[in-house]
């Protein structure tokens, strides 16, 4: 089969080949082999290529964290049957960017067939991060100020219509005059200039000296320092991740004085520590929003198997809005 694989770490644009010459891999226990529809185009498929991911499976390698397709076999100790429609976490080393992939059987989810394949993907994964993030680390309530940093990314985007969905007022903060108006058309009631030298008191003034009741943070660095100092009273700072490269500190005195919380979220652990009935749960609200047209996929573009290297040229080149997907 037709599969990208990695045999010497390295970067993407030297480690990653396509090949046509990949075994169709037999699934293990606790295991399916799918058939891959579509798959999401990740940062954290450049590091895995480099070996610097949190995840280090080795090598032979093929990239692609997260995908969708039919079951076409099944492993030892799985009671999903062949040809149904899933996605899910791959069971690295045999991922996404490939004809056939391997799923851990634990984290899959099912996909009707009414929604098409690179939607399922992303509402599977960074809609479930920012689903599990602002709602069950969050408790977002209706009418509270949403602040969500790097809010023109997958990640990002989706916590923005989330957070539109479910009635806040939402503050999106993005880097570039063609971000903004992203986010300003995904929704956000107020959207601003991340450079800003000036964005903590914007955000200050746009909530009357309130702060903002959940914030949702993948930048970090100095963003992440201005976002516990807008925080409201008993306001919570959900910590998604560290884009900028550089890990922020919070001060337990300050989180003291104002009784703001901190929140660390890896939705990714979900199903692997037995909280797969979170996964589920979130699962089932974003296919009725779905459906219901009150969110929407934000796939910027679908690349064909062959083109992936561009795919991961355009996202490290962080110029994307939206997410990118791979279609075999």
């Amino acid at each position: 089969m037709r599969a990208w694989r990695v045999d010497q770490l390295g970067h993407p644009s030297e480690s990653l080949h396509l090949r046509d010459d990949v075994d169709i891999p037999e699934p293990g226990e606790g295991q399916v082999r799918i058939a891959v529809e579509a798959g999401n185009i990740n940062f954290a498929d450049i590091l895995l290529c480099q070996g610097i991911y949190q995840e280090r499976p080795g090598v032979p390698l093929t990239p692609g964290l997260e995908t969708c397709g039919r079951i076409t076999a099944v492993g030892p100790g799985v009671d999903l049957a062949i040809g149904v429609r899933i996605a899910g976490m791959s069971a690295l080393p045999r991922g996404g960017y490939a004809e056939q992939a391997l799923v851990k059987a634990h984290t899959a989810v099912p996909v009707p067939d009414d929604v098409d394949s690179p939607s399922a993907t992303v509402l599977f994964s960074t809609f479930q991060t920012a689903h599990v993030g602002i709602h069950h680390r969050g408790q977002l309530q209706p009418g509270e100020w949403l602040l969500v940093h790097g809010a023109s990314s997958g990640v990002g985007a989706a916590a923005v219509q989330l957070g539109v969905a479910a009635g806040a007022r939402v503050i999106a903060t993005a880097s570039s005059e063609a971000k903004r108006q992203h986010c300003a058309e995904l929704g956000a009631r107020v959207v601003l200039d991340a450079t800003s030298a000036d964005l903590r008191d914007e955000i200050m003034a746009v909530t009357e000296n309130h702060g903002a009741d959940v914030a949702f943070d993948p930048v970090g660095g100095t963003v992440g320092d201005i976002t516990r100092r807008v925080m409201a009273w008993e306001g919570r700072l959900i910590v998604i991740g560290f884009a900028s490269g550089d890990i922020p500190s919070y001060p337990g005195n300050h989180m003291l004085v104002k009784n703001y919380s901190v929140i660390g979220l890896y939705w990714g652990a979900y199903s692997d520590r037995g909280s797969h009935d979170i996964v589920l749960a979130a699962h089932d609200d974003l296919m009725t929003k779905f459906r219901e047209g009150r969110i929407h996929a934000d796939v910027t573009k679908a690349y064909p198997l062959d083109e992936v290297l561009d795919a991961l040229a355009a996202l490290e080149s962080r110029t994307v809005t939206g997410r990118l997907v791979v279609t075999p």
